[in-house]
């Protein structure tokens, strides 16, 4: 028998409903369904899977610590068999790509072919390298870049004008509790984990953060330089994206 179906069968044995379960232990309906369910990764993270088995299991009267030995072991389970995945997929990809090392050393060779004809050809034949260059013998770089009509040559001296971007700089400060988060850095996941209270994590990006807190009630959030506090109460899911011009959140927990 799985976990979820341990717990589902002692609350109908109790007769509890869902909501009953959500007012005793506040632990979420949506939550408790995915936990009866075997769907622990609904769940913000390992930290709330193994707090909530325990408080289920203290009000079903089950042992909550078996529970969390048992999903541990399921953890490492499933860890073991992504790895086996992980190396048969390799060595299908490695036996895609061998036949194409000799196209690339082929095209390879062709390039330098070309290359070595082009450079003899310029070696050779010293007129066309005048004609390419647009110069002429007796005249200097100078009086080339302004013959006739066209505009002289910019200053190489000269710096051009680069527009700076301002980006996107994050500050995620955790305060009296803990919250797992995740964090994509234009469209490049940067660190998902658990954070302590009292820590500071500090993300810079060049069009958009996009954020998720497992508990935003303990995760404050300052966005180039405007406080944006708490975006929602302790043990609220909360996702949320900033850019540089503004922020819109796109999801609730």
């Amino acid at each position: 028998m799985s976990i979820g179906e341990e717990l589902r069968q002692a609350r109908e044995q109790m007769k509890a409903s869902l909501l009953d379960v959500e007012n005793e232990t506040k632990i979420r309906t949506k939550y408790i369904i995915a936990m009866e369910n075997d769907a622990f990764d609904v769940l913000p993270g390992k930290v709330y899977v193994k707090g909530f088995l325990r408080m289920y299991a203290r009000f079903l009267g089950l042992d909550g610590e078996a529970l969390v030995d048992r999903y541990d072991e399921q953890l490492t389970s499933q860890g073991e068999d992504d790895a086996d995945e992980a190396q048969q997929s390799v060595f299908r990809n490695t036996k895609l790509v061998v036949p194409w090392k000799g196209l690339a050393v082929a095209a390879l060779a062709l390039l330098l072919i070309a290359l070595i004809y082009q450079g003899g050809a310029m070696i050779f034949n010293p007129t066309n390298n005048i004609k390419d260059s647009g110069q002429r013998p007796g005249t200097s770089d100078t009086q080339n870049n302004t013959v006739g009509n066209q505009d002289p040559v910019p200053d190489s001296n000269k710096s051009d004008v680069v527009q700076e971007t301002k980006g996107i700089d994050m500050v995620l400060q955790v305060i009296g509790g803990e919250s797992w988060m995740r964090v994509v850095v234009d469209n490049e996941s940067v660190f998902e984990g658990t954070v302590g209270p009292n820590n500071v994590k500090q993300f810079t990006g060049r069009e958009r953060i996009w954020v998720k807190f497992g508990n935003a009630g303990v995760v404050k959030v300052r966005v180039n330089g405007k406080d944006y506090g708490f975006l929602d109460g302790p043990g609220q899911v909360v996702t949320r994206t900033f850019t540089e011009k503004d922020d819109q959140e796109t999801a609730g927990g």
